[in-house]
C-alpha cells in the first residue's frame, strides 16, 4: 500500500471543479437579473441555485451597476429603457403585474415604490414579487415627495427598506411647511416625526423623485435648494445651490461622485453647445464647467438623467440617450428611445435586481 490517501468523498479539490462549477459559485452573482434568468436552462444545479434565496440575496449585494430607467408620463402606464437589452431588462415594463395602475415614486437597489389610487406598493419588476403597505397617516397628495431607501448588505440579511417622505401641509398652497412620516418594513408601520420644515423662502415644491445615500434623503426644489433629511438621526437641512443663470434647477439631477453628494445641471449656450454644470461640497457650490456640443440642435430640451456612475452622465435627447465620460471627454448616442420614453415627466434609475420582498 502507498501512503497516498484519497480525499474524503464530500471534498472536491478547486482543481477537479469544473468550469460551469466555477462560474456558478464565483461569478453569477456579479450579473443582471435577466441574464441569470436565462442561465437557469444551463443545467439543474444552476436552475435551483439562481432560484435560491441565497443567490438572490448575494446577488443584491454584489450587482450594483446601473441597467437602464423606468419612464412615466402622468397617467400613462410606465416604460422600460434599458441599456442593454441582452442583459438587463424586465418582463413587464407597464408593471401590469400590480392589481391597478400605478404612478412610479422612486427607485432602490431593484426595488420600486410605487402608487396606485389609495395603495402604495413595493415591487420587483425583475421576478414581479410586490407586497402592499398601510395607509399613511398623513395625506401625502402628488406634491409629496417620496424616497425608497433600500441598502442591501451583509448587515441586512432582512433586506429591510425604508420609505421618507416629505408631506407639504395642508393649507400651505406654495409648499412653504413640510411634515415627515417614515415608513419600515421591519415594522409595518408608519411614523409622522414631530419636526416641521418652515421654508424660509415662498416655494419649497419638490422636482423630481429624489436621490437617497449613506442613510439622507434628499429633494430638489423648485426654490434652487436642496431639502436634506437624516434618517437614523431625523434631522433636516436646506441646502442652497449656486445656479448660474439661465440654468433651470429642473433640468439636472442629484447624484454623487467619489462617495460625496453632488448636483449636475445641463444649460443650452447656443446651437448644439450646452454646458455641464457640476456643483459639489458642503454648500454645492459650483466645482466644475464642461461644453459639449450635441447633434440634434433642432431638439428642445436635453435633461440629465439619474443614476450617475461616477464617470458618465447620461444625456436625454428627443431620439437618444446620449453618455458623456466625465474623465476622457467623450459623448457618444448610446440608445436610440421612443417617444413615451422621452416625453415622460419621470425618469427612474434601476438597478436589474432579483432581491426578494420579506
Amino acid at each position: 500500500m502507498g501512503n497516498k490517501r484519497d480525499s474524503p468523498p464530500f471534498l472536491t479539490s478547486r482543481e477537479k471543479m469544473e468550469l460551469k462549477d466555477i462560474m456558478k459559485d464565483n461569478l453569477l452573482h456579479f450579473l443582471p437579473a435577466k441574464s441569470l434568468l436565462k442561465f437557469m436552462s444551463v443545467s439543474k444545479d444552476w436552475n435551483q441555485w439562481i432560484k435560491s434565496p441565497l443567490l438572490a440575496f448575494q446577488q443584491s449585494i454584489h450587482f450594483k451597476k446601473l441597467s437602464g430607467f423606468f419612464a412615466q408620463k402622468q397617467h400613462i402606464d410606465p416604460t422600460f429603457i434599458t441599456l442593454d437589452s441582452s442583459s438587463s431588462g424586465v418582463p413587464m415594463p407597464s408593471l401590469a403585474f400590480l392589481p391597478e395602475p400605478v404612478d412610479i415614486l422612486s427607485s432602490c437597489s431593484g426595488l420600486l415604490a410605487c402608487h396606485g389610487r389609495d395603495i402604495h406598493y413595493i415591487c420587483n419588476p425583475a421576478n414581479k414579487e410586490w407586497t402592499t403597505l398601510p395607509p399613511p397617516l398623513l395625506y401625502h397628495g402628488a406634491a409629496a415627495g417620496t424616497i425608497l431607501a433600500f441598502e442591501p448588505s451583509a448587515r441586512n440579511i432582512e433586506q429591510s427598506y425604508h420609505l421618507i417622505c416629505a408631506v407639504p401641509i395642508l393649507g400651505c398652497g406654495d409648499c412653504s411647511e413640510l411634515r415627515f412620516e417614515l415608513y419600515n418594513s421591519s415594522s409595518g408601520l408608519w411614523r409622522v416625526l414631530e419636526t416641521t420644515l418652515v421654508g424660509m423662502v415662498e416655494d419649497l415644491s419638490m422636482i423630481g423623485s429624489g436621490f437617497y445615500m449613506k442613510g439622507v434623503a434628499y429633494w430638489l426644489t423648485n426654490a434652487g435648494m436642496v431639502i436634506a433629511f437624516d434618517v437614523e438621526r431625523e434631522l433636516h437641512e436646506v441646502i442652497p445651490i449656486d445656479m448660474p443663470p439661465p440654468q433651470r434647477i429642473s433640468e439636472g439631477v442629484l447624484t454623487q461622485i467619489g462617495g460625496e453628494l453632488c448636483y449636475i445641471g445641463l444649460r443650452h449656450l447656443s446651437g448644439d453647445r450646452h454646458e455641464i454644470t457640476i456643483h459639489g461640497g458642503m454648500e454645492l457650490s459650483l466645482q466644475r464647467l464642461v461644453e459639449i456640443s450635441i447633434g440634434e440642435v433642432s431638439c428642445r430640451r436635453f435633461r440629465v438623467l439619474p443614476g450617475f456612475d461616477g464617470e458618465t452622465v447620461m444625456i436625454l435627447g428627443e431620439d437618444w440617450i446620449y453618455s458623456y465620460g466625465i474623465g476622457d471627454g467623450v459623448l457618444e448616442g448610446k440608445i436610440r428611445v421612443g417617444y413615451e420614453s422621452v416625453s415622460a415627466d419621470k425618469h427612474l434609475a434601476y438597478v436589474n435586481s432579483l432581491v426578494e420582498l420579506v
